[in-house]
């Protein structure tokens, strides 16, 4: 529903729970919420993580800790980029982090993108 001053809540209704959405600060918007490209980037991070917690858990990994970060790079024509930032703090082998690497890109939400949206995914690994 839009509530005025360019601003967007959504309902969820399932659960009952809601969000805002403001326009760009840019567009003329408040710029005091995320924007519908700011969420965009949210939810494809919570897909990768949700994948890498699935392959982990299936095999055995732990991934209690890891932290992504998620935003969206504007340009003229809309989203230019998604920029995801992978922390892992916990010490794995070479093959179970290619094992996590690839679950995060089975993302079907990123996957689901347009191509031309490029997704830069950062990992830092502890050693």
């Amino acid at each position: 529903m839009l509530t005025g001053g360019m601003r967007c809540h959504t309902h969820f209704v399932p659960s009952g729970a809601t969000f805002a959405t403001d326009v760009p600060k840019a567009l003329g918007g408040r710029g005091e919420l995320p924007t519908p490209g700011d969420m965009l980037a949210a939810c494809v991070g919570s897909c990768m993580l949700s994948m890498l917690a699935y392959t982990a858990s299936r095999k055995g990994i732990q991934a209690e800790g890891i932290c992504l970060k998620a935003h969206c790079t504007e340009g003229p024509r809309g989203i230019g980029s998604l920029v995801l930032d992978i922390s892992v703090p916990i010490p794995l082998p070479h093959n179970t982090r290619k094992m996590l690497e690839m679950a995060v890109r089975s993302c079907p939400v990123g996957n689901a993108i347009h191509p031309h949206i490029e997704k830069k995914i950062s990992w830092h690994w502890a050693d």
